[in-house]
């Protein structure tokens, strides 16, 4: 297994007293100052770590500087006292730029939850997004109405409501890798990435999971769309994803104007491991200013 990836540490207090970490990861080349930096945001549940394949292999590619961080309430960043909301975690995203990206261009991208808050910094930060940012992806997440039908996703609702007022403390044993190979992934993962999502949710606080759980329910960022039609707009989704399913994915196609939608077979919803190379063959064009790769299209 590789060493853990080590980049230059930052703190950045935010609005409500909270307190975002992250890491700058620099490659090993030089970086021309027309190249833009990525800033890669994590989705529910998650945190920074989990964007440790894609960093490196994008760094095998290019000589790119690549900013991640943990948001609000996950991973080493702390809750602060507002209440849990996805244009908050936009604002948490402003505020990561304007301190460590300094005036460079941008090229974001968002998982899941870090999806839904990039969406949402297009609509509070329209200005800022289409002086600076050269590309956006988008993996596994949608802007609006997100939960799951049936039995399950009414069993799932309610823990998660009581969620909100339980302990602040991780949720440990109750997160079981099981669970997590049959929600996250599509065909076939590997039973590492199994464990390292499953230790990665396992130390989110109870509490926080069921605040955010809130925060995805109350969800509506369609009127934000419009704002991505004048960046170049990649939205990948896997077939099998059970989270954000495909027809999330094709809502947000319809909404933004100019975007390209890439279905990929067989992937569910953690494509920073599923799918890395694809990933990384976006991010690289976008970082380019190129077309997106027909071998990912297919």
């Amino acid at each position: 297994m590789s060493d853990p990836l080590r980049g230059h540490r930052f703190e950045v207090d935010v609005e409500g007293g909270a307190r975002l970490i992250g890491e700058v990861y620099a490659p090993a080349g030089h970086i021309d100052a027309d190249t833009p930096t990525v800033v890669l945001a994590h989705g529910w549940t998650l945190n920074r770590t989990l964007w440790s394949r894609v960093i490196r292999r994008l760094h095998d590619r290019l000589p790119v500087r690549i900013v991640a961080y943990d948001q609000r309430s996950h991973g080493e960043s702390t809750r602060g006292n507002l209440a849990a909301s996805i244009g908050q975690l936009s604002d948490d995203l402003a505020a990561v730029i304007e301190v460590v990206a300094g005036a460079d261009r941008l090229v974001l991208c968002g998982h899941s939850m870090g999806g839904m808050t990039i969406i949402s910094y297009a609509g509070r930060h329209t200005e800022e997004l289409h002086d600076r940012v050269d590309g956006v992806a988008l993996l596994g997440t949608a802007c609006a109405e997100v939960g799951r039908p049936g039995w399950f996703g009414k069993f799932e609702a309610g823990v998660m409501h009581a969620a909100r007022w339980g302990p602040a403390i991780p949720a440990g044993a109750f997160v079981t890798s099981r669970h997590q190979r049959f929600l996250n992934f599509g065909d076939d993962p590997d039973p590492r990435d199994v464990r390292l999502v499953r230790k990665a949710i396992a130390s989110t606080k109870i509490r926080d999971m069921g605040s955010y759980f809130g925060a995805l329910e109350a969800l509506d960022e369609r009127e934000s769309l419009a704002a991505l039609a004048a960046v170049p707009t990649v939205i990948m989704v896997g077939e099998k994803d059970k989270l954000t399913p495909v027809h999330y994915a094709r809502a947000l196609h319809e909404g933004i104007d100019g975007s390209t939608l890439l279905e990929l077979p067989g992937k569910g919803h953690m494509l920073g491991y599923e799918a890395t190379d694809q990933v990384v063959d976006v991010l690289a064009a976008l970082v380019e200013g190129e077309p997106v790769p027909e071998a990912v299209n297919g």
